[in-house]
Parts: C-alpha cells; sequence; structure tokens
C-alpha cells in the first residue's frame, strides 16, 4: 500500500513540475519522451498518455519543435503563397482562379467592407454557399480584424433571428436566396447593411444571364440597405483605402454554429492561432502533400471542418481547391469521377456511397495521397470494405481517420498508414495532448474515460456563453483541456479508440450500453447494409436499447425473422444479454442531418411514438409504421 502511495504522490509532483516549464522546455521535454519511446534513450514511463505522450514516436524533431507563426489566417496564406502569383487557388465549374487573382480579390473586397462601414471588431452574418465569393469574403473580413458569423443558409427565419442577435451583428453578406427568410431582420432598425450574391457570380455572364434565378430573386425584394454584389464590388474597386495588415493575438476569425443534436446550437470563436496551428500541422504531419497537389470542397461552409479543413489549409498548402456549391451524398462518387483529387475529406456516409456506386467501380485510385473520413463514427466492418475497395482500385494508402470536434477546429487526432490500426481513429497531432478522464483524473492506458483535449488549435470561447464554455473547457494539470464528451480509451502506441458518445450512451437498469458496439456487431450480420442504435423510454428499465435496420436489396420478408435471430446471437456472444435491442425498426434509408451525419436525435424522437407497442418488429418507412409482424 506504501508503494502505491509513493508512486501517487510521485506523478503528483511530476505533473507540478511540468505545470511550470516554459514553452522552450515543453519542447526539449516532448524531444525526450520521443527518444525514449522510440528507444534513443532509456528512461521510465509512467503508464499514463498525456505524460508519456507515445504517440511522439511517429514524429521528426522538426514537427515538435516548429512554432505557430504570429500571423493573421489571411497573412499566413499570402507569405506562403505571394510568390507563386501563377498558381491555381480555386477552381469554380469552368472557371480557374490563380491565387494572385485570390489576393486581388481578397484586398478589393476588404476595401469595400471597410467602405460600407464595417470595423475592427465587428461581426458580420455569412449565409453563403461554397464558392470563390465565400473564401474572399471570409479572408477579406479577416484581413480588416472583423469577424464571420458563418450560418447555414437554410435557416428559417427565427434561427437566423437568434444566429444574429447571439453575436451582436449589424451587417449580414447572404445569398439572395435567403432574402425571404432574412426580410424582417433587414427592416430592423440594428441592421446596418445587406449584401446580396448568387452562386453564380464567379461564372461567365453570359451562364449568369441564361440562369435568371439571380434577376427574379432581385426583383422579389428591395430595400434601402440592400445592395448586390457588383454594387458592393465597386466600393472596393473605387476606394483609396490602404489597408494595414495587423495581427493581434488571440482575435477571432469566425464563429462557427455546434449542431445543437443535444440542446441549442452554441457560436463557437475560432482564431487565427487556431485556424494557422491547424495549417502547420498538416504541413508538419505524415500527409504526402505538395505544392499544386488537388483538392475537393465540397463541404459547407458554416462548418470548422469546412472552413479551416478544406479552405485554409488546402489554400495554405498551395493546392488547387475545386469548390462544389451544391451537392448530396450521391453525388460524392460522380464527383470523385470526373475530379480525381489527390486529397478529399468525406464522412462514412459518403465513403459507403462510394465503394457500392456504379461510377466506381472500374476507377483507378492511384491519383488519391489522402482519402479522409471524419465528422462521424466509422465502423470497423464499413471501415475493411473501404480498404479493400482500396487497394484493388490502385490506391497505395489507407483511409486515414480524423477525429475532433468543432471546439478544437475539427481536427486533433488523425490515423495514417505508419500508425493505422483498425477501429483507432488515429494518434493526436504532434502539438495535441490527448487522455481520457474518470471522476475528474487521468486513467491509464486502455482504460475508458471522457476523451478530454489540449491543442493549440482550442476555441477561444462560446460566444457570450461564459457557462457553457467553462463547462466544456476546463483546468487538468495547470492545462486547459477541451472535455469532448466522448468515451474511448488510449493504448500504449497512442491509438485513440473511441467507444461512443457520453450523451449517446443508453442507462439501461444502471447497466451503461454503448450503441456503437451494437451498432458495430448488427453490420456484421449478412443482410444487414446499415443501422443505428438509440435509447428508448422505459417505465421500468429507464431506457431500453432499439436498432433501425437498413436491409440489402433484395431481402425477402420471411428472411427477416433470421436475421433478427442471427443479430442477437451475434450479440449475446460478444455483449452482456442487456444489450440486445427490445425492438428493432426495418426502414428503407436512415435520416441525416444538413452535413450528412446520421441524425440520431430524430431517430430517438421517432421511436418515442412505440414505447407500448408489444411487436418486436416494426417495418417503418419514413416516420409511418407499414405493417406489424407480432412474436
Amino acid at each position: 500500500m506504501q508503494d502505491i502511495t509513493d508512486k501517487r504522490n510521485e506523478l503528483i509532483d511530476y505533473r507540478k513540475q511540468l505545470e511550470i516549464l516554459s514553452e522552450e522546455e515543453k519542447i526539449l521535454h516532448n524531444i525526450h519522451l520521443r527518444d525514449i519511446s522510440i528507444g534513443k534513450i532509456c528512461g521510465p514511463l509512467t503508464g499514463y498518455p498525456s505524460l508519456d505522450k507515445p504517440w511522439l514516436k511517429y514524429y521528426p524533431e522538426s514537427a515538435i519543435k516548429a512554432k505557430i507563426p504570429n500571423k493573421t489566417a489571411y497573412q499566413f496564406v499570402y507569405e506562403k503563397n505571394k510568390d507563386k502569383t501563377g498558381n491555381i487557388a480555386l477552381k469554380y465549374f469552368s472557371e480557374n482562379i490563380t491565387y494572385g487573382e485570390l489576393f486581388s480579390k481578397i484586398d478589393q473586397v476588404a476595401k469595400a467592407l471597410i467602405e460600407l462601414g464595417i470595423k475592427k471588431g465587428d461581426v458580420v452574418t455569412v449565409p453563403l454557399a461554397t464558392t470563390p465569393e465565400m473564401v474572399y469574403i471570409i479572408y477579406a473580413l479577416n484581413r480588416i480584424g472583423a469577424v464571420s458569423n458563418a450560418v447555414d443558409p437554410r435557416l428559417k427565419e427565427n434561427d437566423f433571428i437568434r444566429s444574429i442577435s447571439d453575436t451582436n451583428s449589424k451587417f449580414i453578406i447572404t445569398l439572395d436566396m435567403c432574402l425571404p427568410e432574412l426580410k424582417k431582420i433587414i427592416e430592423n432598425n440594428k441592421i446596418k447593411a445587406v449584401v446580396s450574391l448568387s452562386p453564380m457570380e464567379s461564372l461567365p455572364k453570359f451562364i449568369q444571364v441564361l440562369a435568371k434565378a439571380k434577376e427574379g430573386l432581385k426583383k422579389s425584394y428591395k430595400n434601402e440597405k440592400l445592395i448586390n454584389w457588383n454594387q458592393f464590388l465597386k466600393l472596393g474597386k473605387n476606394s483609396k483605402i490602404v489597408i494595414k495588415d495587423e495581427y493581434v493575438p488571440n482575435t477571432p476569425v469566425t464563429i462557427v454554429h455546434t449542431g445543437g443534436t443535444t440542446g441549442q446550437p452554441k457560436g463557437v470563436v475560432l482564431t487565427n492561432e487556431n485556424f494557422n496551428s491547424m495549417a502547420l500541422t498538416q504541413e508538419i504531419s505524415h500527409y504526402d502533400v505538395h505544392e499544386k497537389d488537388s483538392f475537393l470542397t465540397f463541404l459547407p461552409p458554416f462548418i470548422a471542418y469546412c472552413l479551416v479543413n478544406a479552405i485554409h489549409d488546402p489554400l495554405y498548402l498551395g493546392f488547387e481547391n475545386t469548390l462544389v456549391p451544391t451537392f448530396t451524398p450521391e453525388d460524392f462518387p460522380k464527383l470523385m469521377v470526373k475530379f480525381k483529387p489527390n486529397h478529399v475529406l468525406a464522412g462514412p456516409i459518403l465513403w459507403d456511397y462510394f465503394i457500392k456506386s456504379s461510377f466506381a467501380a472500374n476507377i483507378d485510385l492511384s491519383f488519391l495521397k489522402s482519402p479522409i473520413s471524419g465528422g462521424d463514427a466509422l465502423n470497423p466492418e464499413l471501415e475493411k470494405q473501404i480498404n479493400e475497395f482500396f487497394q484493388s482500385h490502385g490506391c497505395k494508402h489507407k483511409l486515414s481517420q480524423g477525429y475532433g470536434m468543432s471546439e478544437v477546429a475539427a481536427a486533433a487526432v488523425y490515423s495514417i498508414d505508419e500508425c493505422y490500426t483498425l477501429g483507432s481513429v488515429g494518434i493526436p497531432y504532434v502539438k495535441n495532448t490527448v487522455m481520457a478522464l474518470a471522476n475528474d483524473k487521468e486513467v491509464p492506458y486502455n482504460t475508458l474515460g471522457e476523451i478530454c483535449i489540449n491543442s493549440p488549435t482550442m476555441m477561444k470561447e462560446y460566444i457570450n456563453n461564459e457557462v457553457e464554455t467553462n463547462n466544456v473547457i476546463r483546468v487538468h494539470d495547470g492545462q486547459k483541456y477541451v472535455h469532448t464528451g466522448d468515451i474511448g480509451y488510449i493504448n500504449e502506441n497512442g491509438n485513440l479508440f473511441i467507444q461512443g458518445r457520453m450523451k449517446r450512451m443508453i442507462v439501461r437498469s444502471g447497466n451503461k450500453i454503448f450503441p456503437s458496439n451494437l451498432e458495430e456487431n448488427i453490420l456484421k450480420i449478412n443482410g444487414v447494409e446499415n443501422c443505428a442504435v438509440v435509447g428508448m423510454p422505459d417505465e421500468v428499465e429507464r431506457h431500453v436499447p432499439v436498432a433501425f435496420l437498413v436491409l440489402k436489396e433484395g431481402i425477402e420478408e420471411e428472411e427477416i425473422n433470421n436475421i433478427i435471430y442471427q443479430i442477437k446471437q451475434n450479440i449475446s456472444k460478444k455483449l452482456p444479454l442487456f444489450n440486445i435491442p427490445v425492438k428493432f425498426f426495418i426502414t428503407n434509408t436512415l435520416p441525416l442531418t444538413t452535413i450528412n451525419k446520421i441524425d440520431f436525435k430524430r431517430l430517438e424522437s421517432e421511436c418515442l411514438a412505440y414505447v407500448e407497442d408489444i411487436n418486436e418488429i416494426i417495418f417503418y418507412v419514413e416516420g409511418k409504421k407499414l405493417e406489424r409482424t407480432q412474436n
């Protein structure tokens, strides 16, 4: 007992010593840990991931020593590419926009913003699509020290009102399709000016004329505060203003909003340091990146994943970035075949579409250097199928999983070939520290706990929400960590494994059930195409698991009972019996959120109608029961 107490006290003292290290001393300490992990020197290990940092063995010393520059996001991209102005920065339909044209347009837009009355520190609400104009606007606002409030252009009036009010935004730059929902807001005295634009602004004029939607929307609503994109650009073209680029530490670049799946959406404030540390990380990590590589961006620009990882990172790295303004999951295989990008970010649902699409059946994937999956959990069975597809179609790399959240600028952990482990989301980026906490204490390797992340990409705050900010960002051992709300563990190699969301966890008569474990086992059954497990209220057991099943094409109704039997058998062999779902909903599709994640909140809501239903199997299509099968 005394040995255990002494060991505990030694660890407490060790953590206290680390707290007082300077930044230079921390770098030297991390190099020391790396040398231990690769066997270069001998030294004791503590058995705790955040102290040992075993993932550092995958990084060279140069990566550990790299420092985040004191620059704005715009300056970071400009300084890296100012001598490569002839290279292509953006591709948009048939148009190619060079880095020189990009910087010139950003300058013009920045001057127009100032002429419009926008000042340093102002928040501008931007319901936009993934177009070149969106890129100009985000960087132009950053250049003058203003902040973009990135919101979904599909919001309804009340959601627009809340977002604009929460951020105290007095200016709006919007797609003209949003004007009907913004009409009352524009007429509010607090709004000073509104710029409307079309997704077609960067296309040749004759195409804009042929597509009359823009002119129709212009005529549909008029207001003295409202100007169109061309009028706005003239303000900048005629301006004599000389913009002085100024870096101020910890200044916001943008506000993105959480999905609101567990309550009201929160505004995540991301800074220059967040943007630039992520871009630098991509450069010094193991991805095979080179100037003029091609990148495909179809993500919507109101999420951190797009603005940071799919816009800022590729532009900093000098890539040719193809922008796609409208997108459905079914489009993904066609886009991959058409553009053949070297690098692409996509969720598991999209990769599933891709490998099963006839468009990709004969594709040569040798062009693909970093196929990345993120934004949602990837089932190991699907992961195997994707990697087998890649290998058989000429791709030299495995699917690289990423893990993170908006609060850490979307990504904090990644997997590549060197550290690939099936089922793992990868290792922490070189500047990050990850640990698992239970009862507010770090747990050892291979022990479940809440995953917490310390990173230079950590958000500044939730806008105007100190309570929620302090709830998610907390201090442990002298360092700030973001509490992710995910349950997982870290192994001795530094690989992170996620078991599921704490808020998705089902507590059945005091027993904890992780839906991801059930989904993994269900997907191993022949005949099951996709599935999702959620909790349903129960008067006796508090909550019970229910499963929504999408069956493979050609499965006959008489086969369903046998599939359900196999699911139960497989779960009972691998997990305690309380994990077996009490109901099975047979459906033709799983609902998706606006960013193509499975909408678990909707499934939880829809199964409430069947709490008292005595049927084990329910045929269920788009919220309606088709028939009953009583067992």
